[in-house]
């Protein structure tokens, strides 16, 4: 029997819809929206590789790689992963304003010669010595924040955060995520940064947030006394001593969000083998004792 002229085929009707769509012709602010939601890694290995016209506004249009951010899977050793930073800084062409990835001395250097500008930089594993960091942050003005989360344990000789508030007395916002390893010379498992000593004056930083770290009482004053503008402290770790006066307690009132290491640890030393042992404690204490400030 004869099919109706007025029924459609079914399969003629899909198989020209996706005929019917020229992606290639959509307008450059209509891409550059759908690729400002992709990641560097997925528009550099996929959306570009659609076709010539979605490659020219990835590759030419600086806007799209003004904020950059490279997430941890990429290892700034590797031929790869080094290519790949050196290609979404590049099509910046200087206009980079936030940069977040795992960084070495070499990715460190690249960013401060072709993003000079940087306001923003999130180096989520840190491959580079505290004195390669220092020379790269001299050499930017303009940042705001920062955030660094080494891959090893600094030396108590090179206080991560006395040196990053002596290089960035202009920070906003300051987040370093301090290494917990194998303490080498003392041959008992657990390495902190100490917090401890005068910092920098830091009149506008807002935020302060420290992990994994062994906090004096010394060292929390030299903050609340460097940090006029402090809103928000927030440190982990432990308590060294275990014990804070009530002149002490009284500045940390002033800091709206305050989270301070809900234990203490005391070293001891050794004489027979020269080594420092750890002994936690239980949770650290108010005192009325002024000496413990």
């Amino acid at each position: 029997m004869a099919s109706s002229p007025h029924l459609k085929n079914p399969r003629s009707s899909i198989s020209a819809d996706p005929a019917a769509r020229d992606w290639a012709s959509l307008p450059p602010d209509i891409l550059i929206s759908v690729f400002l939601m992709l990641g560097p890694t997925e528009i550099m290995l996929g959306a570009e590789r659609v076709c010539a016209a979605w490659r020219r506004v990835a590759v030419d249009d600086p806007a799209l790689w003004r904020r950059i951010d490279m997430g941890t899977g990429v290892l700034p050793f590797s031929s790869g992963g080094r290519a790949a930073v050196h290609s979404a800084v590049d099509r910046a062409a200087g206009e980079c304003e936030a940069f977040s990835g795992p960084c070495d001395n070499h990715l460190l250097f690249y960013l401060v010669r072709r993003a000079p500008s940087l306001k923003v930089l999130h180096v989520k594993h840190l491959y580079a010595e505290n004195k390669v960091l220092n020379l790269v942050l001299n050499r930017l003005p303009l940042l705001e924040d920062l955030e660094i989360s080494p891959s090893f344990v600094s030396t108590p000789s090179e206080n991560l955060l006395q040196s990053v508030c002596q290089d960035c007395p202009r920070l906003k916002k300051l987040r370093l995520n301090c290494s917990e390893s194998f303490d080498f010379h003392n041959g008992n498992g657990v390495a902190l940064e100490i917090i401890h000593g005068k910092i920098a004056p830091m009149h506008d930083l807002r935020s302060l947030e420290l992990f994994h770290c062994d906090l004096t009482t010394q060292g929390l004053r030299a903050i609340l006394d460097s940090c006029p503008l402090l809103e928000t402290l927030r440190i982990t770790g432990f308590l060294v001593g275990g014990k804070m006066g009530e002149e002490l307690r009284q500045k940390c009132a002033g800091v709206k969000d305050l989270t301070l290491p809900d234990k203490s640890v005391k070293f001891h030393r050794s004489h027979r083998h020269d080594h420092v042992r750890r002994q936690v404690q239980g949770p650290w204490r108010w005192t009325t004792d002024p000496s413990h400030d």
